[in-house]
This record gives C-alpha cells, sequence and structure tokens, in this order.
C-alpha cells in the first residue's frame, strides 16, 4: 500500500536503501524550509509546524488521527 518515513535527513539514504523494492507508495514527510534531496520513486510532503524540535511526533500523530491523508 504506502510507507511513510519521519526522520532527519541522515537517515533518507537507509530509508531509501531499505524501500527500495516496496511497490507502493514510499513518502518522505520533512519540516526544514529546504526539501531534502531525495532518490528516485520517493515522495517528498513538508509537513507545515513551528516546532522545530520533535516535529515528528506531532506529524506521526496527525497520520495517526487522519489529518494528513497517505
Amino acid at each position: 500500500d504506502s510507507v511513510i518515513f519521519l526522520g532527519g535527513q541522515d537517515y533518507l539514504p537507509l530509508f531509501s536503501a531499505l524501500t527500495s523494492g516496496f511497490q507502493g507508495k514510499r513518502t518522505v514527510f520533512f519540516n526544514s524550509r529546504v526539501a531534502p534531496d531525495v532518490g528516485p520513486g520517493l515522495v517528498l510532503e513538508r509537513f507545515d509546524t513551528h516546532q522545530k524540535t520533535n516535529w515528528h511526533y506531532a506529524c506521526a500523530q496527525a497520520v495517526i488521527e487522519g489529518k494528513i491523508r497517505r
């Protein structure tokens, strides 16, 4: 179906490698002003929040609550 990434840019290469054979949608959520450089097949989606530390917790909660469609 789909898989999402919530984490820091340092982990993107690992996520990309581990999911490279996945046939579904692979979405990378990010919070920086500038979108991260991702490989082919990854969909970028900015999670807009003023929270800079631990923003991924709020993003995960929004996904769980259905506030973000994947």
